[in-house]
Parts: C-alpha cells; structure tokens; sequence
C-alpha cells in the first residue's frame, strides 16, 4: 500500500513562538541566543536578509548587526507552543510521528476520503489552520516516503509553504538536488560518493543496485529506495522517550553570590523535575553545572539513593554538589541541573527494602496542578 507521508517543519520556529507571544515583534528582525547568551540559535527572514549568520557570538553579532532584536531563549515558552502544534497537527491525523519541537511527520493515507479533497490541499488546509488559530508559519513537504517528504518540506519554505514531490517530478527534482542535501547523508558518506562522482541524488539511485550495496551497504540501499519513491519507514505514533532532561539558562547578572546560584539552581530543579513528572519519568542521577563568566563549565553528578522525580529528594544533593563546586573567588554566568538515566513507570523496578514514595508523588502531582491553574512558579520549597 503507498504512503502519503507529509513533514510539518516550523519556520524560525523559537522567533515564531516569541512573535506568537508578543505580535509586537512581527516585522523586526529578531535573533533569539542561546540559554547563556553565547550564540544565535534562531533568525528571522528579516534577520537572515541583513546577513546574520546561524550560531553568530551575541558579542560580535550585537557590534556587526545593531538593528537586530537580541532575545534570550525562553524553552518553556517554546515547549508550550510545540504541544500546541502537534496537538493541532495530531486533530488532522492520528497517525503523527514527533521528532523534535518543531517537526513531525503525518501519514495523511486515508484522509483523502476524509476532507474530501487531494492530500496537496489538506496540507494547505493544515498549514492555514497553524497559522490562523496558533500564529506559527510551518512548511510542509508532501511525498510517498519520509526522506522525499523532508527534501520537499526543505523546497516548501521558497514555494509558497507546501510542496509535493510525486512520481512525474520526482526525477527531475533529484537531478537538481545535491547529495549533501538529502537527509541521512552524512560527512563521510559525501566524501565518498564525490570519489565515485556522485553529485546529485539523482546521480545515486541511477546507480545499480549490487554497486550501491557493495560500497555503500543496507544503508545505501534503504536511501535509494527511499528516493526512489519505495517507503521503508512508517511513521510511528510514540516518539522516543528523552534518556535525560537539562535545564538551565543564564543568570540576570553575573554574580559571585552563592544564595543567588543556589535559588536559580532551585527553579531549574523545579522545572526539571515537573517535566519529568510530566513524562512519567524518575532519574537515577544528578549532575550539577556551573559556568564562569568566561564560558568555562564545570560539572559534579551522584547518584540519586533511589529514582525520583521529586524536588524535595532530589534538592539537597543538588545543593551539596553545587556548595562543592562553587568558588567566591569565580564571576559565575549559569547554573543548571541534569537529570539522567531516566527510567518509565512501565520499566521501573521496584527495590524491596525502598520506603514507599507515595505521599511526595501526590506532593508532586499537587504542585504541578496549582501552577497548571495559576501560572508557573505559583509555589516554591521551603
């Protein structure tokens, strides 16, 4: 059976959310920085025309690009507006494959009969959805298979926002499209197929079969097929679970002060802990991070005495690992936890001789429920 796959990328997505938040911004060239304020990790069109580079430092960007809006990154921000587009994305079809916060793939097979229209037109339909209730421009790349969908989903930000590569087009596009251009194709992979004078991805797939195999191997052969237009992989409801979640950002001001590291140290903790409980998650351990003021990083972990995903468990050792790094005599810039080795309710083994953590898991459930109702960091640890 063909598969009519299609990748919903955000554009800009972290400016987009910000512009989504305060309309405001519409318009200006915007650059949103990186948690610590170190580099440029997202640009506006009007941002990109004035020639600001992806990953540019704040300190140079700031001198060589003056007019630019510089805006620190809000993750939570970003995180809510994700949820809301995949929720948004998932009403369409069911059949969504998450794969970042701002991309998923949709199996939209089937929906033909649904909106009664082509599978062209409902990925418009999706598109103008996301834009008019969400205000977030996405692009969307429509083909038979996952690798066609994301190379078509790239040509959907120059052509209007959606782009279909079907069967009568598809060899013409990859005749205009370079090798290094096709997702999965790696660094050492482009080095080789220049060797063997394989420049577009057209050049590959004409290439035969036992050849491929030969120098390339099962995965050469899975992207040829895949290019050519024969689905290998399905888009798969259930993303992967995270194996670790990290929160930090900069301080407002560099600071010497320990109280001042160990109360941001406490809301990052806060927040980690709350999307792990989200997840379903516990961690097994913490590693604690300090960074100086010249962006050098220092980090100490240990081990949890038992999972958890609970602030008043996991604080004090937080805390102890943070008082053994610190130094008075450091301008520090950032603090933030990891927690790691996460395990799932369905995989967690259960230690005989553990006391029973049932009364700090409703204390969880509760405190994430009041900030759900009054906004975040409505109640803090003692």
């Amino acid at each position: 059976m063909k598969h009519y796959i299609a990748l919903a990328d955000c554009d800009c997505f972290f400016v987009s959310a910000e512009r989504a938040f305060n309309p405001k911004l519409e318009g200006r060239a915007v650059a949103v920085l990186s948690n610590n304020d170190g580099c440029v990790v997202s640009r506006s069109k009007e941002a990109k025309a004035l020639g600001l580079k992806m990953g540019a430092p704040y300190f140079m960007a700031k001198k060589e690009f003056p007019d630019v809006l510089y805006v620190r990154a809000n993750h939570d921000l970003y995180q809510a507006t994700s949820h809301k587009v995949m929720a948004m994305l998932q009403s369409f079809t069911p059949d969504v494959e998450v794969c970042s916060v701002d991309e998923a793939f949709l199996d939209l097979t089937g929906t033909k009969l649904l909106y009664k229209q082509n599978y062209f037109k409902t990925a418009q339909m999706i598109r103008a959805n996301v834009w008019n209730k969400l205000h977030i421009p996405i692009s969307i790349g429509l083909s038979t298979t996952k690798t066609l969908a994301k190379l078509a989903s790239d040509k959907a930000k120059n052509n209007g926002g959606v782009f279909a590569i079907g069967s009568a087009e598809r060899r013409k596009i990859l005749s205009q499209t370079l090798i290094s251009d096709v997702a999965g194709v790696g660094r050492k992979l482009i080095l080789k197929m220049r060797e063997e004078c394989i420049f577009t991805a057209l050049d590959f797939i004409c290439r035969p079969d036992y050849w491929i195999k030969a120098q390339f191997g099962t995965h050469g052969m899975d992207l040829k097929n895949e290019l050519s237009g024969i689905s290998l992989f399905k888009v798969e409801r259930i993303g992967k679970a995270p194996l670790s979640i990290q929160q930090t950002s900069a301080l407002k001001e560099f600071s010497r002060d320990l109280n001042v590291l160990k109360t941001d140290l406490c809301r990052h903790i806060h927040t980690a802990c709350r999307k792990a409980r989200s997840e379903g998650a516990k961690a097994v351990q913490i590693e604690v991070m300090l960074r100086t003021k010249d962006f050098k990083v220092i980090t100490e972990r240990a081990k949890l005495p038992f999972p958890s995903n609970q602030e008043n468990e996991i604080t004090p050792l937080a805390l102890q690992l943070l008082t053994s790094l610190y130094s008075p005599a450091i301008i520090w810039r950032s603090v933030g936890i990891t927690l790691s080795g996460l395990i799932y309710r369905e995989k967690e083994q259960l230690d005989l001789f553990q006391p029973t953590q049932k009364s700090d898991e409703r204390l969880g459930k509760v405190l994430d429920e009041l900030e759900q109702k009054f906004g975040k960091n409505i109640v803090h640890l003692g």
